[in-house]
């Protein structure tokens, strides 16, 4: 709490230097005034610490990366509660200015940036007079300042820049503004909007000065544990490339990951459990939000964990049988999701049955959907990212109780199930719901698999980018990663398990899908692919209305308007 204090008062301080003692005694030796601070590596370190924090702002993982934005706008989600206008337009593709969540997220994101911004300055500052030995410790908290401005970035530019960057075009659409320094006065915030190709550049050469400054850091002490590593900014630095499809910077970058970080796949038994505060910074991490359970500060930017769990809760069944919220229980898997997996076993209710009570389950659901899960007969990543209802089960107070039929799902013969990535199953019920300690596992060596399989294709060797997603493949089915197998894909339009015409015979996206279900990825895929339409006609409804995504207007979302009206030079997205 100490270090978001001091960064709050030394931010405020940058902006109302000018109006000393009337705002605070800066003749007061322990004050913090812009001429003693920060004059450390210490202070640098506070500094930092506090643009870590910022990733788990309320904005931010804290709780609207996901249930507030990407869930929504992919389908991951469906609504339980129904009393919110803006959660049912965002889930139907029809965002507003006026919207109460984007309005969260734009200013968190750019509070980031800005912290990232009054970092560097200091940076400067210390280096400046700093010993030869201190000035090789700033360098690594540079390049760890410039990595994360362009994790910051990346978020802005992928919500509400105008396009992507497909097949050559889309780079000179409207991106974000790019603002490398603390404003001083009013008029330096008045910032137009560079362009797409702009943003993403500007992304690129941060990373690129970051991996310059970090080369192949790694971190060993348990209070470094947060911080990125060298290979995590290659990784990062690959994706990127992707995003922007620059193949021949990708294959470099991803290939070099994959043969030079030293990490690998984990088995099947430690990935299960590694979204649930279990099995942390593992062999397949590559960038890790280290979040704590913290029960003073749930729900608050200082908290040390994230309420994104309070919004996804699981329901389990009461004492009458009937569905009872584990927290706010807010949104739930959409039901199209459980049969993406494979899952078409009927459902746990009889046809007919018209109250959610676990005394009206069919026995023989429960024997078919245990035998599916033995013999793997639907893809086995359903039960590591959804949680089955009267199947599965969740501690309550010490008392083991059956998930139930999502509370409020009046809609008894939907599949209604409860999410299980990012649910703290071990801790007790508030902390898995309110102050949730699971670790986000922001980038990790399957998704580099896959982008790397992706690059392939566009590098001319198929072979070898089918070799790539059948090792996610194996793995999903607790097979050995690098030796074939029976259920391997034959080829890159070989029949997957998902029954609609956007994944069944593509592999690659298949298994993107699959195996980032619930992890905030999917929303970007649907941009880059340009297949939004295509989802939507899927998914086609959410229990708010009908999903009505315009591919001219849905792929960026529109600026919040407390932005248009404060900054003179913002142009909105078009279509809002």
């Amino acid at each position: 709490m100490k270090i978001f204090v001091k960064l709050a008062l030394f931010t405020v301080l940058i902006a109302f230097a000018s109006c000393k003692d009337s705002f605070v005694n800066v003749d007061n030796p322990t004050a913090i005034s812009t001429s003693n601070y920060p004059n450390t590596i210490s202070d640098l370190e506070q500094l930092l610490t506090g643009v870590y924090g910022t990733q788990h702002a309320t904005g931010i993982f804290g709780r609207a990366i996901g249930p507030y934005s990407t869930y929504l706008w992919d389908h991951t989600t469906d609504l339980s509660w129904q009393g919110s206008p803006n959660w049912i337009q965002m889930g139907q593709n029809n965002a507003l200015p006026s919207d109460a969540f984007l309005q969260q997220i734009w200013p968190d994101l750019w509070r980031g940036v800005q912290r990232c911004n009054t970092l560097l300055a200091g940076v400067e500052r210390v280096n400046a007079k700093a010993s030869a030995t201190d000035q090789a410790t700033i360098s690594l908290i540079k390049g760890q300042a410039l990595y994360l401005r362009a994790w910051y970035y990346f978020y802005l530019t992928t919500f509400w820049g105008e396009s992507f960057i497909v097949d050559g075009a889309g780079g000179d659409k409207m991106g974000v503004p790019i603002v490398t320094a603390v404003a001083n006065n009013l008029a330096e915030t008045q910032v137009a909007r560079s362009t797409v190709k702009q943003c993403w550049d500007f992304i690129i050469s941060d990373l690129k000065a970051a991996e310059t400054l970090l080369g192949t850091q790694t971190w060993t002490a348990a209070t470094d544990k947060h911080k990125v590593t060298g290979w995590g900014v290659k990784a990062f630095l690959g994706k990127v490339y992707v995003f922007t499809q620059d193949w021949a910077n990708a294959k470099t970058y991803l290939g070099n990951v994959i043969a030079g970080s030293g990490k690998s796949l984990v088995a099947f038994d430690v990935y299960k459990n590694m979204f649930n505060g279990q099995n942390e910074f593992n062999s397949e991490s590559l960038v890790e939000l280290n979040l704590n359970v913290d029960m003073v500060y749930g729900g608050q930017d200082l908290s040390m964990g994230s309420m994104i769990g309070t919004l996804i809760a699981p329901t389990y069944v009461g004492d009458n049988g009937a569905p009872i919220a584990s927290a706010w229980s807010n949104v739930f898997p959409h039901a199209k999701n459980i049969a993406r997996f494979g899952f078409n076993l009927g459902h746990y209710f009889p046809q007919g049955t018209t109250t959610a009570n676990i005394a009206n389950v069919d026995p023989t659901y429960i024997t078919k959907s245990k035998a599916a899960r033995a013999n793997k007969t639907v893809d086995p990543r359903l039960w590591v990212a959804c949680l089955q209802p009267y199947v599965d089960s969740m501690v309550v107070s010490g008392v083991k109780r059956p998930i139930s039929h999502y509370l409020d799902i009046t809609e008894i013969d939907m599949e209604a199930w409860s999410f299980r990535k990012y649910i703290n199953l071990a801790g007790t019920e508030l902390e898995v719901n309110r102050s949730n300690g699971d670790n986000i596992l922001w980038l990790r060596l399957a998704d580099i698999y896959l982008l790397y399989a992706e690059t392939l294709t566009h590098t001319g060797d198929n072979a070898m980018a089918l070799e790539y997603v059948n090792k996610v493949h194996r793995r999903a089915y607790g097979l050995p990663v690098d030796s074939p197998s029976a259920i391997d894909y034959k080829s890159l339009t070989d029949q997957t398990i998902a029954p609609d015409d956007v994944l069944k015979n593509n592999p690659l996206r298949y298994e993107r899908w699959a195996e980032f279900f619930g992890e905030f990825n999917w929303w970007y895929d649907v941009c880059r692919w340009k297949i939004g339409d295509k989802e939507a006609a899927y998914y086609q409804k959410i229990r708010g209305g009908t999903i009505q995504f315009d591919p001219a207007i849905d792929y960026a979302q529109p600026i919040p308007i407390n932005e248009i009206t404060a900054n003179a030079n913002m142009k909105q997205n078009p279509g809002y």
